[in-house]
């Protein structure tokens, strides 16, 4: 797994777990802001677990031979070389970091 990957989920695993989710309900005072807090929370949550579950795991290999033999070695060329020199956009991965962290405040 990649370096940036890996401590945005370590991020985002903290902030789960330092969130004051019921202190801050005890502050909202309207039904509407009730559901909505409910709401974020929820999607806090799914998004927290797929970071925990999906990308905190390795990724399969891609078996090039396989598909060099099925669909072309020119193609699959192409794609290897683009694959390899993909790269995370650093400035996204580090704002979102910087969100997580200014969320377990």
């Amino acid at each position: 797994m990649s370096g940036t990957i890996k401590k945005v989920t370590d991020v985002a695993f903290k902030a789960s777990k330092t969130i004051d989710w019921e202190g801050m309900a005890k502050l909202i005072v309207s039904d509407e802001a009730r559901k909505e807090f409910a709401s974020l929370r929820r999607a806090f949550d799914e998004v927290n677990s797929t970071l925990q579950t999906k990308f905190s795991q390795e990724p399969e290999p891609i078996d090039w031979e396989y598909y060099r033999k099925t669909v072309g070695t020119r193609l699959v060329d192409m794609y290897k070389e683009a694959y390899d020199n993909f790269s995370y956009a650093p400035s996204f991965v580090h704002g979102l970091v910087n969100l997580l962290n200014w969320l377990m405040i």
